[in-house]
């Protein structure tokens, strides 16, 4: 029996192609680069207030426009599309907090298994003491949500543009479309997180800060949302 026909990504085209994209559409990018800044800079302010939460929907309104844009879905601002498409990036909310809920509790588990009355007490003082200061921890958070992000983020993040443009929203469906692209989008992934951490990296080496570091990570924000708009492109639209 032959084995099924797996999709695979042209991750090295995808990029260059939406390279080349941002570049043909210089103006537009920047205008777009610009707005996410202005977000970006509004988010950073408020987040600790109550007025990050509409900060965060215009963030979702302008991610909308900016893929139904690129699309050339007409009107770039469709709020019964943007409704629509609630319902994908709900589920991948869900699907993200359950996930970070169960890696928060894991490191309690011991204490409720049947073990030494002497090893639970060593054990709480380590969850109290030491192992709270190190880095460890967030290390390995960061690394582990990294590898899981093809599956709970990335892919299922093409159900959400599938919904702005008024077709399938179902995770499942894209997941399925996507399958055998496990490590074409933790490329991607990684790609987009070391280029962020490495910007940030190089502004606070040269005395700035956050608001600096969105100047440079706005533009390169645009440039990955094409990325994702043409592997949607890839598996969603029959393209070759």
């Amino acid at each position: 029996m032959n084995a099924p026909f797996v999709k695979k990504l042209p991750l090295n085209k995808i990029l260059a192609e939406a390279w080349e994209f941002c570049r043909n559409d210089e103006k537009n990018s920047l205008i777009f680069s610009a707005v996410a800044y202005f977000v970006g800079v509004v988010a950073l302010f408020s987040w600790k207030s109550l007025a990050f939460w509409p900060v965060l929907l215009l963030m979702y309104v302008l991610w909308g426009a900016h893929f139904r844009y690129y699309l050339q879905r007409r009107p770039y601002f469709d709020y019964k599309m943007l409704f629509n498409s609630l319902v994908p990036s709900t589920k991948i909310v869900l699907l993200s907090v359950i996930i970070v809920s169960i890696l928060l509790l894991l490191p309690l588990l011991p204490l409720f298994m049947d073990l030494s009355p002497e090893f639970k007490t060593e054990y709480a003082k380590m969850l109290q003491g030491d192992f709270q200061d190190q880095q460890m921890f967030i290390v390995f958070s960061d690394v582990f949500f990294l590898l899981i992000s093809p599956i709970v983020a990335y892919r299922p993040f093409l159900a959400w543009i599938s919904a702005l443009v008024g077709r399938s929203g179902s995770l499942r469906f894209a997941w399925s479309r996507t399958k055998g692209n496990y490590w074409e989008f933790l490329l991607i992934a990684v790609l987009t997180n070391l280029t962020i951490m490495f910007v940030r990296w190089v502004v606070f080496e040269l005395g700035g800060n956050d608001y600096i570091t969105l100047l440079f990570v706005a533009p390169m924000v645009i440039y990955f949302n094409v990325v994702s708009a043409k592997a949607y492109e890839f598996f969603f639209l029959d393209k070759e």
